[in-house]
């Protein structure tokens, strides 16, 4: 198994997905942990002026992994459900690796724009945009890897592709917005209350 230079998972779809099958399926559960692990940093990075950098790196590490679970299982599930009702072929675990590894780009992608923000004083509107470009070149690069890879694998046409990556990611995006919908009611009938004190400094 050759190591693959890091620049070839943001460039060529065909390589991430040779690397996402010959790869074994726990190197892409920990691929898909260091994935969340890297975006709840970049989160929590620009809190650091509100909370200490223990309880940020604590929050980071409790929530990062677990957050990246729950991200790549769900989406993967989804993008599966929806490409079968549609004819396509990949498994789901198929699909979990693909997810893994062309994304790794855009974890990377979220921790770097958060650590070009920490090194700024104060930055403009116009700064932090341009500060973003590389960050969105890479988050491009990770979804048209990932997009172009789930055609290929569900062996669908370019047209039966992009219809199931659209209802992909909206069944997602209602998914996500219904389990937001549930965690704003809890936090308005007070069990946030709890949880907020424990939290926020005093």
């Amino acid at each position: 198994m050759k190591n693959v230079p890091f620049a070839s998972l943001i460039f060529r779809p065909r390589v991430v997905r040779e690397v996402a099958a010959e790869r074994a399926e726990i190197a892409a559960v920990f691929v898909n942990a260091v994935n969340g692990l890297f975006a709840v940093a970049a989160i929590f990075l620009p809190m650091l002026s509100l909370f200490t950098t223990s309880l940020v790196a604590l929050l980071t590490i409790l929530f990062g992994p677990l957050a990246g679970f729950t991200v790549s299982s769900l989406y993967s599930r989804v993008e599966w459900t929806v490409g079968r009702r549609l004819g396509g072929t990949a498994s789901l675990d198929e699909l979990y690796r693909l997810f893994a590894w062309s994304f790794l780009p855009a974890g990377c992608a979220a921790l770097l724009y958060s650590l070009i923000l920490l090194t700024l004083n104060e930055p403009s509107p116009a700064t932090e945009f341009l500060a973003a470009i590389p960050s969105l070149f890479l988050l491009c690069c990770a979804f048209r890897n990932y997009c172009a890879n789930v055609i290929v694998t569900h062996q669908f046409t370019r047209a039966r592709g992009s219809a199931s990556i659209v209802l992909t990611l909206a069944l997602f995006l209602v998914l996500i917005a219904g389990g937001v919908g549930f965690l704003s009611l809890l936090f308005r009938y007070g069990t946030g209350e709890s949880l907020k004190s424990i939290f926020t400094l005093q």
